[in-house]
């Protein structure tokens, strides 16, 4: 049983992290919504667009964990949440003004793409330390709780034709800045340092560099790089793209779209936490590949779009427990002076690989359509899947934390 002090700081965690995903489920879908239907951006476009977003967390991920690693975690992630509100604002006002430029929008998704670089990693180095023994639910509860609180934005920001777009961006400002005191309320103290430091780019290869010697890690990162850059692409590319060109949809067509992915990946998650996880981690994490790819293919086929809803939702249904897996075997492998690297690391390809999937989505779609390049996330994803059984086999990992 956890100390109540501990309990206490668990659930100042998990606000933090729902004040920090409720903005970025608004930012997912306002950016598709401004970009795909406002402006109406062609795929090789849009896909590019939405690289460009994302590419912070690509070239700062690692700068992040490092930071992470020495800093009062407290007081970084308040201001970060700080630097947060403020480009939600600026576009409101420029809206409100009259209009705001393509250059304007990217520019909105460019800085919260750095605040996600370097609070993702703050966060994840923090996990632990609440979590106490309880590791893989503190996972478990913590991709949940990024979940709901990503599908809540996405669902105000499928309002926007009604509410208004000023409107929906000046929630987010304020659901950021709440973000501030939440964090206040967080351990403050430095991560343990139990090696000797060496050179910046020494440091911050660090977290890769000990993923690249220990097996299980290596492993297990492949399995990760699919998800992030295959899986990465569809989510920010091909489904609301899908929406537009298959399905003639609108925000609220691409906000339901992410809420069914969001709702099969909380169901998942719910499934683990009631059960007190899995005895064998790696295992479940290759089988929900398999069966993520497997939900995916009917879109090739041209399904309507209620089949759409589904194969998205039960696509979320496996990468919930898959992402879960992937982040509980980081979270008990990695030595505690390297926490916050390893696991910036890992985001670099779960959520960084994002950058480059999303470009090559986008050219798949321009070259073959949305019905055929629905095939590169699933033929990439069993690609490095089965390379990843190749250099160490994960199916009998066992978890140190299963209830």
């Amino acid at each position: 049983m956890n100390h109540p002090s501990q309990t206490s700081s668990a659930v100042w965690f998990l606000a933090s992290v729902a004040t920090y995903m409720v903005p970025n489920g608004i930012q997912m879908v306002m950016v598709s919504y401004l970009m795909a239907i406002e402006l109406n951006q062609s795929p090789g476009s849009f896909g590019i667009t939405q690289m460009v977003g994302q590419l912070p967390l690509l070239l700062f991920l690692l700068m992040g964990g490092w930071v992470a690693d020495r800093v009062d975690i407290r007081r970084w992630l308040m201001t970060l949440q700080a630097i947060g509100m403020l480009m939600p604002i600026i576009l409101a006002f420029l809206i409100w003004r009259g209009g705001a430029s393509e250059a304007m929008i990217l520019l909105y998704a460019v800085v919260w793409g750095m605040v996600g670089a370097f609070s993702l990693p703050s966060r994840d180095g923090l996990l632990r330390r609440v979590a106490g023994t309880n590791v893989q639910q503190m996972v478990g509860l913590a991709i949940g709780t990024q979940f709901a609180s990503q599908m809540v934005g996405q669902t105000l920001a499928g309002q926007a034709t009604r509410l208004g777009t000023v409107t929906v961006l000046l929630i987010q400002a304020a659901i950021a800045a709440a973000g501030i005191f939440v964090a206040s309320r967080l351990p403050g103290g430095r991560a343990p340092q139990t090696t000797p430091q060496g050179s910046l780019l020494s440091e911050l290869g660090a977290g890769l560099s000990m993923i690249a010697r220990t097996p299980v890690l290596r492993s297990n990162y492949l399995v990760s790089t699919g998800m992030g850059v295959f899986f990465g692409g569809f989510l920010l590319v091909l489904i609301p793209l899908a929406v537009r060109d298959l399905y003639e949809g609108g925000a609220r067509d691409i906000a339901s779209a992410y809420v069914m992915f969001a709702a099969g990946t909380l169901l998942s998650i719910a499934w683990l936490t009631q059960r007190g996880g899995v005895r064998r981690p790696g295992r479940a994490l290759v089988v929900t590949q398999f069966t993520a790819c497997a939900a995916l293919l009917p879109i090739s086929l041209g399904v309507p779009l209620w089949c759409f809803y589904l194969c998205v939702f039960c696509w979320g249904l496996s990468l919930g427990v898959g992402m879960t897996m992937s982040r509980t075997i980081m979270q008990e492998q990695a030595p505690a002076s390297h926490q916050s690297r390893i696991m910036a690391a890992l985001t670099l390809m779960t959520t960084g690989g994002g950058p480059l999937g999303a470009f090559m989505t986008g050219q798949a779609i321009a070259a073959v359509g949305v019905r055929g390049a629905v095939l590169l996330p699933v033929l990439g994803v069993l690609a490095c899947t089965m390379a990843s059984l190749a250099t160490h086999s994960m199916i009998g990992l066992s978890s140190r934390s299963h209830a």
